[in-house]
């Protein structure tokens, strides 16, 4: 199962497939270290080896067994991948299009689309892979508890960050979207503080704007709930909470599908445990969009005689 020299090189989520793959087969402690590498890609990352046995509860030479049993020649060889993930993208939508561009025709888009779609499961299973419930619920606890929620998003996260604050909108009155317009992004943000909470997205390339505002918000104590594709992001290391998502595309740009899913699940979240005020609220919400006639509805109507 060795990598062979003239193939494509590894990615975590290869490793992920591995080791679903595998788990039945292992044995208990080599499962609980497995189990500990695919809940913490990070962490695999840029911790020694012997801190990782540690925090997984397993000693130092079942993590050599561990990636023997998948295939590798040592556990470096295995936690390599995960290395490279956390070293950041590079601006390379040219080099990408380039290499589409470059793909036989006849094969195009039958190629294209199922790479894509395998590539769009995989970011959408990150979201489950990479954050535990407990993680997940700390932040509804925290979304839940705050006076003010600020959305921010720029470039291709601001579409998450606007999808996020109006869906947020339909059962809470207290969500605030940061848009910059104006070139005021920090102004706007400035009006939060301890009592509310800043949802910040980014990924790799992660965005200055973004990583600004967000250090200077959480220098005044909001409470920083980061929304990004790595433990070691600029976000990470200033927010409160930190949830992570796999951003991998086929295409010449990130795929933004992950951070979406786990906006959704949020939400969905926040609903089931908001009671019996998020049921009012959606009910205010469904009289006046239909007062207003906010949605098209084709009523047939007779033909005058």
């Amino acid at each position: 199962m060795a990598t062979d020299p003239g193939s494509a090189p590894l990615t975590a989520p290869d490793i992920f497939k591995r080791i679903r793959k595998q788990i039945d087969t292992l044995t208990p402690e080599l499962q609980r270290a497995a189990r500990w590498v695919a809940d913490h890609p990070s962490e695999t990352g840029f911790l020694s080896m012997r801190q990782q046995a540690r925090s997984a509860g397993v000693s130092a030479p079942t993590m050599v067994r561990l990636a023997r049993a998948l295939g590798f020649a040592d556990y470096a060889s295995l936690r390599r991948p995960f290395q490279d993930a956390m070293a950041g993208r590079s601006l390379e939508y040219g080099s990408r299009a380039s290499a589409l561009q470059a793909a036989p025709e006849g094969t195009r888009i039958a190629r294209l689309a199922q790479e894509l779609a395998g590539s769009q499961l995989e970011d959408v299973r990150s979201v489950q892979a990479l954050n535990a419930p407990a993680q997940i619920e700390a932040v509804v606890r925290a979304i839940a508890g705050a006076s003010r929620v600020g959305f921010l998003g720029v470039r291709a996260s601001f579409g998450i960050a606007f999808q996020f604050c109006y869906a947020y909108s339909l059962i809470a009155r207290n969500g605030v979207l940061f848009d910059g317009l104006g070139g005021i992004l920090h102004d706007q943000v400035e009006v939060l503080d301890r009592h509310d909470v800043l949802i910040a997205i980014s990924q790799s390339p992660y965005s200055a704007p973004t990583v600004e505002s967000v250090q200077a918000a959480a220098a005044r104590g909001v409470t920083i709930i980061a929304l990004t594709d790595s433990a070691l992001s600029p976000l990470a290391r200033a927010a409160t909470h930190t949830l992570r998502f796999r951003a991998d595309s086929v295409s010449f740009f990130p795929s933004m599908i992950a951070p979406l899913a786990l906006a959704e699940l949020l939400l969905a979240r926040l609903a089931a445990r908001g009671g019996k005020a998020v049921l009012e609220r959606l009910a205010q919400v469904e009289r006046r969009l239909t007062s207003q006639r906010a949605y098209w509805r084709n009523i047939s109507r007779k033909a005058p005689a």
